[in-house]
C-alpha cells in the first residue's frame, strides 16, 4: 500500500487516508511522522493534540461509537495504537483499561467495516506470551494471562481475528516486545534509570538484575509498522522486537560508560520476578524485509542525548 505518485516534476498527491489512533503518544506521534514522510495523508484519532501540526487531529474517544465512525471516514488502513498501556493504570483502574482496550476496538472494527476499510493493524504486545520461557515465536501458546493489561490484549487479539474473519476486513497483528526512544513516557523503565543516573540516585538491581528484553528502539519499530501495510503482512501475526536481549544490569553498565559511577542497591529477588524470553523476529525478517538497525548501545546514547537536550 503506497501513496499515488503525481506525474513528473509534480509533488505527490495525498490519496490514502491512514488513521492512527493514540497519535499524540509516543510510538503513534513517530508513526505519523514518518507516514507523513512517506507521502499518506494521516489523520490522528487521540484525545489530546498531537505534536506534529501537520496531521489531520481527530478529537474524540474510542467509547464513543459516533466519534470513530465520523474519524474513519475515507480511511484505507488503520493502525490501532491507543490503548491504556500503562500497567499501572490498568491495576488501579481495571474497568476503565476493559472498556477502552476490548469496548474500544470492537467500535473501531465495526467503524472500520462500515467505511470499507482496506486495512487493520493492530499495536500488540509481547506481553501475551506471559512467562513463556526460552524464545517465543507466533507460533507459541498463548498462556492465561496474569494481569488485566495482558487480559485485554489478548482480548484485542481475538476481537481483531474473529471481527475480520466474520466481516471481510483484512488485519495485520504487530507483537511489539519493549519499545524505547526519544519520547517515551518518563514511567517506563530505561527512561526512569536514565534519569537516576543523571541525577546520581540510586537504581535498584532485584537479584542478580538478569531480567531483560529485546528491547526494540522507536525508528526500527516505526519502519516496521509501515512495511507491515504491505501485501505479504495482510492477515499475519508478526513480532517486532530488537536484536538483543539487555539484561538490567547489563543496562546499568551501559549508564555507567555514560554517567560515571551510579550507586546501585542491590536487592533481594521479588516474587514473581520474570526474567524475560528471547522474541524470535524471524517471520518479520522473512514477510517484511525488516530486522532491527539501531543496536541497543546506540539507541541508548541517543535517548541519552534528547533528554540532555530538553
Amino acid at each position: 500500500m503506497r501513496p499515488k505518485k503525481c506525474s513528473q516534476n509534480r509533488r505527490v498527491e495525498l490519496e490514502l487516508v491512514v488513521l492512527v489512533t493514540g497519535g499524540a503518544g509516543f510510538i503513534g506521534s513517530h508513526l505519523a511522522c514518518v507516514l507523513l514522510d512517506q507521502g499518506f495523508e494521516v489523520r490522528v484519532f487521540d484525545k489530546v493534540r498531537p505534536p506534529n501540526d501537520r496531521v489531520d487531529w481527530f478529537k474524540g474517544d474510542l467509547l464513543s461509537k459516533e466519534n470513530v465512525f465520523d474519524a474513519t471516514k475515507d480511511v484505507e488502513a488503520v493502525f490501532h495504537l491507543a490503548a491504556i498501556a500503562d500497567v499501572n493504570v490498568a491495576v488501579a483502574d481495571p474497568d476503565l483499561c476493559l472498556a477502552v482496550n476490548e469496548l474500544g476496538t470492537l467500535n473501531l472494527l465495526r467503524a472500520s467495516s462500515g467505511r470499507e476499510v482496506n486495512r487493520f493493524l493492530l499495536a500488540s504486545t509481547v506481553w501475551v506470551y506471559g512467562k513463556s520461557e526460552g524464545v517465543v515465536t507466533e507460533q507459541t501458546p498463548i498462556p492465561p494471562p496474569l494481569d488485566t493489561y495482558t487480559k485485554t490484549k489478548i482480548g484485542q487479539e481475538h476481537l481483531v481475528h474473529s471481527w475480520c474473519s466474520s466481516h471481510s476486513l483484512s488485519y495485520t497483528i504487530l507483537r511489539y516486545d519493549i519499545p524505547y526512544g526519544p519520547g517515551m513516557r518518563g514511567n517506563m523503565a530505561i527512561a526512569s534509570f536514565v534519569r537516576r543516573a543523571m541525577r546520581k540516585e540510586p537504581i535498584s538491581i532485584y537479584g542478580e538484575g538478569s531480567q531483560g528484553r529485546c528491547w526494540v528502539f522507536i525508528e526500527d519499530l516505526v519502519h516496521a509498522n509501515c512495511l507491515a501495510m504491505g501485501e505479504k503482512a495482510r492477515n499475519e501475526i508478526i513480532n517486532l522486537a530488537g536484536n538483543e536481549f539487555m539484561t538490567i544490569s547489563q543496562i546499568v553498565d551501559l549508564l555507567e560508560r555514560a554517567f560515571g559511577s551510579i550507586p546501585v542497591k542491590h536487592e533481594p529477588p521479588r516474587s514473581g520476578d520474570f526474567k524475560g524470553v528471547l522474541t524470535n523476529i524471524e517471520k518479520a525478517r522473512t514477510l517484511l524485509g525488516w530486522s532491527p538497525k539501531t543496536s541497543f548501545s546506540e539507541g541508548l546514547s541517543r535517548y541519552i542525548a534528547s533528554v540532555q537536550h530538553t
